[in-house]
């Protein structure tokens, strides 16, 4: 899935207007942190290769919104996440993706374009 953000006031002005996201329900990512993450879902293994070949290797972390039973349009996501920078990738025997992340800053979801990409 990708999205339209808004970076915080303190982003670097290098941030791309559109992010591709990773829903993750375990750990939050927050700026100036790290986080390790293993992939092997292959949507989001095209969505690790497609930041790889961008100038910011960015992707977005966001964590699902647990649907509420008493709203019918309840967003599938937070609004708030993490930008984070790819800064290691190794590729296993197996086809999986090990990568780690630099938090660089918090976005809110703007809006979600039509999907052209499998994420």
């Amino acid at each position: 899935m990708t999205n339209t953000f808004s970076a915080s006031a303190f982003a670097p002005p290098s941030l791309p207007d559109f992010l591709p996201i990773f829903p993750f329900t375990r750990e939050v990512l927050l700026p100036r942190s790290r986080l390790q993450l293993n992939v092997v879902e292959p949507r989001y293994m095209v969505m690790v290769e497609d930041a790889l070949a961008t100038p910011g290797r960015m992707i977005g972390i966001i964590q699902p919104n647990p649907p509420d039973p008493k709203e019918d349009n309840s967003a599938p996501l937070f609004k708030v996440g993490t930008a984070g920078r790819l800064i290691s990738f190794n590729e296993t025997d197996d086809g999986r993706f090990l990568i780690g992340l630099h938090g660089v800053c918090r976005f809110d979801i703007a809006q979600e374009p039509p999907r052209e990409r499998p994420y």
